[in-house]
């Protein structure tokens, strides 16, 4: 070999070993963070399986044709497992789990958006397990996959946490995602691709964990750019008592669960003994237990009429709002505060769990204030599936407009 043969054979092996590092560099990884944070690495989801969502799941889902905006690039997933406590067992340590979603190949501080879930009938339908989850497919293929980075907290008792569900429990939900937006924040540090402005959405039992996490962040000083809700039951006095005594055509037959999980879920992180025993009807409450465990039922089953699933006296509004069920509801609601963050609040007129009132309450009572910082927007003759679907792509439209240049 000549010399000069040689000169380019070692520039060759430089330039090859240099590519090597640089793409090592870029492989997807795994680590941990701070203390206590985990990241796992799950899978890269390309564009083609991102559009797929786009155009045929999600239509498929939610029963409605939407047009939205097409992914650009593949994205990584990673399951995040991370500290907290549980605020109704007196700061009881607990360890949670999350999803943070990031552009493939990104660089530099990214806008991120927080997506709290909509309510779950399986363990594992929710956004660290994405592919059981077609509401954060969806999020994931329209922000992530068009250069946001996405993350969203399990809750407790949800994912791979050991603590039992807890529905509805305002303080836990707010501490798990609380607590999932800062360990995200971390992860997305390590990967080195920063957090730039936060935004918040959210769907259904998520609407209210959205604005219930607002709150919580305005309280502590943490800055969100926007937040944005589909199908929120901000009071859960208001929904229940609907269902109890106001019943409609279009009430959806699984209102049942809401008393289910909550009864229980109210029972373990407020500790009531025999709380859901005393709402439930006798003939009906193992078949509940089941179901709030996460046990094998058939949902045949579960009763759909809530004249068998619940004891006769809770269809008394006196005895219910005095009850300690009751109250324990009216306790729950995520509206009651001087908003200042910009908000809108997406509703439809035909969906089967969401009353247009409730859907307006927000605005409603911040506006009875004379604070115009929540806006109700209407999606038409929607679903519960098919307000979400409708909501997202217009979510995507308004973080886009304050999105930082």
């Amino acid at each position: 070999m000549t010399w000069m043969a040689g000169l380019r054979s070692l520039a060759t092996f430089c330039a090859l070993a240099a590519g090597l590092v640089q793409a090592s560099a870029q492989a997807p990884v795994s680590g941990t963070v701070g203390t206590g944070i985990r990241y796992d690495y799950l899978e890269t989801w390309s564009v083609e399986q991102l559009n797929r969502i786009l155009t045929t799941d999600t239509p498929q889902f939610a029963g409605v044709p939407v047009t939205y905006t097409p992914a650009k690039t593949a994205v990584r997933l990673y399951r995040v497992t991370y500290p907290s406590v549980v605020p109704e067992r007196g700061n009881k340590p607990t360890v949670a789990t999350g999803l943070v979603a990031v552009p493939d190949g990104a660089s530099g501080p990214l806008p991120l958006v927080s997506y709290q879930h909509g309510t779950v009938y399986g363990k594992q339908q929710v956004p660290s397990f994405p592919e059981q989850s077609p509401e954060t497919q969806l999020m994931i293929a329209q922000f992530a996959g068009q250069g946001y980075a996405l993350v969203g907290a399990d809750y407790f008792g949800l994912g791979a946490s050991a603590e039992p569900e807890g529905y509805m429990v305002k303080a836990s939900h707010q501490q798990a995602t609380a607590d999932m937006l800062a360990a995200g924040r971390s992860v997305l540090d390590a990967l080195k691709v920063p957090a730039r402005e936060v935004f918040l959405a959210g769907w259904s039992q998520g609407g209210f964990v959205t604005l219930a996490m607002l709150e919580r962040l305005e309280s502590t000083g943490v800055e969100v750019k926007a937040a944005a809700t589909a199908s929120a039951p901000v009071d859960i006095f208001v929904a229940l008592n609907g269902f109890l005594n106001f019943p409609r055509k279009i009430d959806a037959s699984w209102t049942g669960t809401l008393f289910i999980l909550s009864g229980f879920s109210f029972e373990n992180y407020y500790g009531v003994p025999d709380l859901a025993r005393s709402l439930i009807a006798d003939g009906s409450y193992e078949i509940a237990r089941k179901a709030y465990e996460r046990q094998p039922v058939d949902p045949a089953e579960v009763p759909t009429d809530l004249h068998k699933l619940l004891k006769p006296e809770y269809f008394d509004p006196q005895f219910f709002a005095t009850s300690t069920y009751g109250r324990l509801v009216a306790a729950t609601q995520a509206y009651r505060w001087v908003v200042r963050t910009p908000v809108r609040t997406f509703y439809g007129e035909t969906d089967e769990a969401i009353t247009t009132g409730l859907g307006q309450l927000t605005a409603t009572y911040q506006r009875a204030m004379g604070n115009d910082k929540v806006e109700a927007v209407s999606t038409g003759p929607t679903t519960h599936r098919g307000t979400f679907a409708t909501a997202v792509p217009q979510w995507k439209q308004w973080f886009d407009s304050l999105r930082t240049p």
